[in-house]
């Protein structure tokens, strides 16, 4: 009860306290435009009305690939949350108002004629409360859509992407004392991050050595998509893109 309370109250809090006062700076403004440049052609949206989808999950958990199948199905626009902090970085500004880049960018892929998939972590109450208030004066369909695995297989995903990928991204250009080299420091930086965020999404079972176990989703969601096999979760996007169609 208390969680639907704050779902429910929050975003006006956040219109008041955060948004009225929120006024993004010059490099800011430039990396948000040079995030929307790099978009190009904006994929027209297969659904009758606009719909954001936004992501909870942990680096690994497989919401890169959901998000990526999700725009397939409904004609949809990605929006990495990391591509908006690699801008800033570019521009020499801090990540405080990544969010603002990402809710407004999302608001003018809608504009002209797409839908949204936001690959970032609405774990957060204050992140989603933030969406929330942004699009409710809008016709904008919003939904959460959470992804999870097992721990070992999100480790590995970590560390294996992190080798395939070049080691100008995001995480391979982070701050990290490791001294092993730039292509490891960003798979070291990804387990970090993850390892910082598992108790948002998970609880501590101590039960037989100990375990963690994936807590319920803090909000309603779309659907929870275990993302272990590439077979079964394809096909679990295929029905939840069906109900937006």
């Amino acid at each position: 009860m208390l969680a639907q309370l704050i779902e429910a109250v929050l975003p006006s809090i956040i219109g008041v306290m955060v948004h009225k006062r929120e006024k993004l700076t010059p490099k800011e403004l430039a990396a948000q435009k040079s995030f929307l440049t790099k978009l190009g052609v904006i994929q027209k949206r297969k659904t009758d009305e606009p719909v954001i989808v936004a992501m909870i999950g942990l680096t690994g958990s497989g919401k890169s690939s959901v998000a990526q199948e999700f725009a397939k199905h409904i004609g949809g626009t990605v929006i990495e949350g990391d591509e908006i902090r690699i801008e800033l970085r570019k521009q020499g500004e801090r990540y405080d108002r990544a969010r603002a880049l990402a809710e407004n960018i999302a608001l003018e892929v809608v504009k002209q004629g797409g839908n949204v998939i936001l690959d970032s972590d609405f774990i957060d109450a204050e992140k989603r409360a933030s969406l929330r208030e942004k699009v409710k004066k809008t016709k904008v369909r919003l939904v959460f859509v959470c992804t999870y695995t097992e721990l070992d297989v999100m480790i590995g995903r970590a560390i294996t992407t992190n080798y395939r990928n070049s080691v100008d991204d995001f995480f391979g250009g982070a701050s990290s004392q490791w001294k092993g080299g730039e292509q490891s420091k960003g798979a070291v930086v990804k387990i970090r991050e993850m390892w910082r965020r598992i108790p948002h999404h998970y609880r501590w079972e101590n039960k037989g050595g100990g375990k963690w176990v994936i807590k319920n989703p803090p909000c309603k969601v779309l659907a929870d998509i275990d993302t272990t096999d590439q077979t079964k979760w394809k096909e679990e996007v295929r029905k939840c893109a069906d109900k937006l169609l």
